[in-house]
């Protein structure tokens, strides 16, 4: 969780001194892959571990990861980990 912090602080500070277009381009330039599909991944990460680790009801992960409903959250989850939250956390 700490250094998804500093990772999205470091973010916070390119986007300010590069912009938001000059970022996203340098940073698939470098890695082949898109900020923003990048932060979704990590998003999907915290959502895991949030899942496993605390008893929070799913809209709580949802809002607190920036999705802007459950729904939406649940169909990205399922799309980056082939389930659902609800059964990613049944599975635990």
């Amino acid at each position: 969780m700490v250094s998804n912090i500093a990772f999205f602080y470091n973010i916070s500070f390119l986007l300010h001194k590069k912009g938001r277009s000059r970022l996203s381009t340098d940073f698939k330039k470098e890695t082949g892959e898109s900020l923003s599909i990048f932060i979704l991944k990590i998003k999907i990460q915290e959502a895991q571990r949030l899942l496993r680790y605390t008893d929070k009801p799913l809209i709580e992960i949802a809002l607190f990861l920036g999705f802007s409903s459950q729904s939406h959250f649940s169909r990205t989850f399922k799309h980056y980990t082939s389930i659902t939250p609800f059964e990613f956390r049944n599975k635990i």
